[in-house]
This record gives C-alpha cells, sequence and structure tokens, in this order.
C-alpha cells in the first residue's frame, strides 16, 4: 500500500514536472526517465513519436544507445510498436509476443533497433499509445531483458497514466511553439513589409525590388511578363490585374511561410511601383496631347515638345493614327496594357524615324514621326500589327512642322477610309485618289448622286449589276468582258444597250461614260 501511495505522489509530482515547461524536448527527456523510475524492473524506456513524413521516430530514451535508435522509423503496423499506434490499445506483451513482431520490422529497423538496445533481447515489456482526442500521436515502451521478471497490470495502469498525462504535455507544447512560429513569422513579415514600405517611399524603383527580395531568399530573383517554369513562377497581382511574375530558381512550394509571405510583399511592393510608373506614363500622355492641341489648333510651339523631342522649324512630320477595326486597342479597365501598347509601338517607330511622339487621342494611338529614315509602307504596318492585335492604321503625307495640322487631318481621313473598308488594314494618304472629295463630302449628298446616276441599274437583275462592274473593270473590253462573263458577245451587247435605255445614257459619249466611272467610284466608297 506504501509502493502505491508513493506511486501516486510520484505521478502527481510528474504531472506538475510536465506542465513546468513548454520546452519540448525537455517534456520528452522527463516523461522517459519517469517512466523509467515508476516502472519496476524496466531496463529500458522508449519514446516514439509522429512525424510529418507519417513514421514513428525515435524521440527520447533510458537505457539505449541514442545515436543509433535515432535511425529507428516505423511504419504504423510494423512492430508490436506499430501495431499499439494503430489500434490505440496498450498491452503487457512476452518475449515470444515481441519476436513475433519483430520478425515483421523492415530489415533496416530490426538492425537500429537490436544494436540499439546493445544487442539483448526483449523478455518482457509494456507498450501503451500516447492519445489525444482520440488521435494517436506516440507510443511509449518499457522493456525488461531479464527472463524471469514479468510486468503487472499495476506497471501497466501506471504507465498509461503517464502516457495520458504525456499527450497533453506534448500537444500543450506543440500548440506552444506553433504560436512562438507564427509570433516570429508574423515579426519578421513585418520587418519585411517596413523594408518594402520604404523602398517605395525612397522611390528606389523596381531594381531595388528585386534586389532585395533575391537577399531575403538568399537566391537570384528574376522579372517576366510571362512565367517560364510556372511551378517556380510567383505571381504578381494587384486588384484582380496580373502585372508579371517573380521567377524563381526553385518551386513556389518549397518555400518556407516567411520566404512565401516575403514574396507577398515584393509583390505588392513591384505592383505598386507599376502604378506609380503608370501615373507618370499618363500624365506625360497628357502633356503630348496638350501640346498636339495646342499645334493643330494653330497654337504655337511648345518649347517643352521642342526641346524633349529635339524638334525645330526644319524638322519634317508624318501623322499616324492607329484604331482597332473592332472594339478597343487596349483594355479601358487594364492599368498597364495601354501603357504596354504605346510603348510597343514607340519601339516599333524607332526603327523608321529620328524622333516618335506618340501619345493618345479618344481611344486611338497618334505618333507623329519626325525625320523619317526609311520608307512608311507595309512594312511599317505589319510591325505594328505584330504587336498591336486588330490595328488599322492611317497615315498622313510628311510635312514641315508648321504644316502639321495638315498631315493630322490626312491620318484621320486615311483611317477613316480604311475602317470602312473590311479588307483594308492599312492606308496612306497618298493614295487615296478621288476618295479624298467622297471623305469629306456629306453621305447623304454622296447616296443622292448614286441614286440618281445609276439608282435604276441598282433595281434592276443582278447580273445586270454585275455586267457593268465588269465592264467598267476591263475598261470597256467587250470581248474580256464576255468570256469572263461567260456570255456571248451578242448576250452583252444586248446588257449593255438595255442598261443605256434604263439610265438614259450613252456611253460612247466621254461626258456619260465619266458620269458612269465616278457614281460607281461613290457607290464602292459607299459600300466597302
Amino acid at each position: 500500500m506504501a509502493i502505491m501511495q508513493d506511486k501516486i505522489s510520484s505521478l502527481l509530482e510528474i504531472n506538475r514536472s510536465l506542465t513546468q515547461s513548454l520546452e519540448l524536448e525537455e517534456i520528452l527527456m522527463r516523461l522517459v526517465q519517469a517512466a523509467f523510475d515508476l516502472v519496476d524492473h524496466a531496463d529500458t524506456t522508449i519514446l516514439y513519436t509522429l512525424r510529418d513524413d507519417g513514421l514513428l521516430h525515435f524521440s527520447s530514451g533510458v537505457g539505449v544507445d541514442e545515436g543509433v535508435m535515432r535511425q529507428v522509423k516505423f511504419q504504423p503496423g510494423e512492430s508490436l510498436t506499430g501495431q499499439v499506434f494503430l489500434t490505440k490499445k496498450g498491452v503487457i506483451a512476452s518475449g515470444r509476443e515481441f519476436r513475433e513482431h519483430m520478425s515483421r520490422m523492415s530489415e533496416i529497423n530490426f538492425v537500429h533497433f537490436f544494436n540499439g538496445v546493445f544487442q539483448r533481447d526483449v523478455k518482457s515489456g509494456i507498450v501503451v499509445p500516447l492519445v489525444y482526442k482520440e488521435d494517436c500521436i506516440g507510443v511509449l515502451v518499457v522493456d525488461n531483458f531479464d527472463k524471469d521478471v514479468q510486468f503487472t497490470e499495476s506497471d501497466f495502469q501506471v504507465l498509461e497514466v503517464v502516457a495520458d498525462q504525456a499527450a497533453i504535455a506534448i500537444m500543450n507544447s506543440k500548440l506552444y511553439e506553433e504560436v512562438k512560429r507564427k509570433n516570429e513569422e508574423l515579426s519578421q513579415s513585418l520587418d519585411i513589409h517596413r523594408r518594402f514600405t520604404k523602398i517605395l517611399l525612397e522611390g528606389k524603383g523596381t531594381s531595388y525590388i528585386l534586389d532585395t527580395i533575391s537577399h531575403i531568399l538568399g537566391t537570384p530573383v528574376l522579372f517576366a511578363e510571362s512565367p517560364i517554369e510556372p511551378s517556380s513562377s510567383f505571381p504578381i497581382i494587384n486588384s484582380n490585374e496580373l502585372f508579371g511574375y517573380f521567377l524563381l530558381n526553385e518551386p513556389v512550394e518549397c518555400l518556407t511561410n516567411i520566404q512565401k509571405a516575403a514574396l507577398e510583399h515584393a509583390s505588392t511592393a513591384l505592383s505598386l511601383e507599376f502604378v506609380r510608373l503608370n501615373t507618370l506614363f499618363e500624365k506625360e500622355m497628357h502633356l503630348r496631347e496638350e501640346a498636339f492641341h495646342d499645334l493643330i489648333n494653330g497654337g504655337r510651339l511648345n518649347e517643352w515638345i521642342l526641346e524633349k523631342f529635339c524638334l525645330n522649324e526644319k524638322s519634317s512630320i508624318a501623322c499616324m493614327m492607329v484604331d482597332s477595326k473592332s472594339g478597343f486597342l487596349w483594355d479601358a479597365a487594364s492599368i498597364l496594357q495601354k501603357e504596354k501598347v504605346i510603348q510597343s509601338t514607340e519601339q516599333i517607330l524607332i526603327n523608321y524615324c529620328e524622333t516618335p511622339i506618340v501619345f493618345t487621342k479618344s481611344n486611338q494611338i497618334v505618333a507623329l514621326l519626325v525625320n523619317g529614315r526609311k520608307k512608311y509602307d507595309q512594312y511599317l504596318a505589319d510591325d505594328i500589327q505584330k504587336k498591336v492585335k486588330k490595328a488599322v492604321i492611317g497615315l498622313g503625307r510628311e510635312v514641315a512642322l508648321t504644316n502639321m495640322t495638315d498631315t493630322y487631318q490626312e491620318a484621320a481621313e486615311a483611317l477613316s477610309f480604311a475602317k470602312n473598308h473590311q479588307h483594308k488594314t492599312f492606308i496612306t494618304y497618298s493614295e487615296l485618289g478621288a476618295e479624298r472629295l467622297w471623305l469629306n463630302t456629306d453621305r447623304s449628298l454622296l447616296n443622292k448622286f448614286v441614286a440618281d446616276k445609276i439608282g435604276a441599274l441598282l433595281k434592276m437583275e443582278p447580273e445586270y449589276l454585275k455586267t457593268m462592274q465588269t465592264f467598267l473593270a476591263h475598261n470597256q473590253s467587250h470581248k474580256i468582258t464576255a468570256e469572263e462573263m461567260h456570255i456571248h458577245p451578242n448576250t452583252l451587247a444586248y446588257r449593255m444597250k438595255k442598261i443605256e435605255s434604263e439610265l438614259q445614257l450613252d456611253f460612247s459619249r466621254k461626258e456619260d461614260w465619266t458620269t458612269v466611272i465616278l457614281a460607281f467610284q461613290v457607290f464602292d466608297f459607299l459600300n466597302p
């Protein structure tokens, strides 16, 4: 009775001891020592705990070679230890039962365990689970190597009490460590946040942000607009807009929590830097548009523009306007898309003129090409359309700087013509013929002219219109027209006479023929 009373007192003392510390290593050492002291005839006490890899690892022990035992890693179900882990039910086992279960150990675990207990055979033992909220978190084992000794039910109960206390102490310690870790991460995260905030306030720019995150991660970090290896690319997002990616040397999932937090802070800093730069870009666009507006309205040449773009009274200039065939050149909701389109256009134009002055006006791109050094031809249009999808382009003539209003108006008219003709994406004002007249004429007047001159023909059967268009295309050649239409010359002659009759014109008269040509030019212009 006195012995049992002593053990109860010892258990209470152990409980106080285990709750006095939150350091896991110290708790594990106290636990195995307490089990060793409380269980009579214990030769070794071993604690195995469950790790993140799903295996039971040796954590602490008394009467064993700890260095060797640390190599032991049981699968759940492997050996008696693994079996107790799965069933969550402790056992008092004989040497025979231990040997049966040890026969199912992996070879490497058997060797390490046998050497760890100094090559002794277990004659009897107690194995109890450490259970916390129905989850087994470890196993406590007491072994005896004397064949004349057997453990009792009292020993088993004492060890169960120790295991229950230990499970609570271990989980408290882990919770403490988790809170401690999160506080440390929070502290580090706040420090990183302050570093990037300082960078933004001091305006050190993109390269300094990249240098800082590279230093924090201990590996080079690059910026790119698109990912190279998705698993090693960290997206930079702000207000649902993707600005680009951080490119890393290792998968993002391999980073620690604080490293991921650092990337988040760097991502926010870089996106804000891009927004700041975009604000400066928009201000620059506004200044250019204002200066341009003054010029085309008869204002004086802005000194800021002259100095910034090295212009003088002798500079030649051609205006180019770019719009979309349908929709818009950029997404108005995007912060950077407009800037990227403008910068791409500017980079292309540098190859064609000394100085491109690019800005926006009513969702269109306006480019003033100063002192051209290459011909502005289809190659220029192709280069732009590779970068700016669905772009349609109008180009005015190259004129003196003082006549910039003329080239701007020409570019606008060429663009209007290109947008209204389905298969046209690049028009220079120089290539426009009589269309220049139609562009500045009220469309209602043009429609009346067409109706007056060839309206009767348009009401005839479709083959008559087709015949007339083919006749015009081949410059009044009866032979070629008949061949292309696959009709007899007499049939063609009949159709032409009927058309002349309906239109009350004589195609042999120069004035009448000119009237028909003009009417069809206007008709084609109105019906691209």
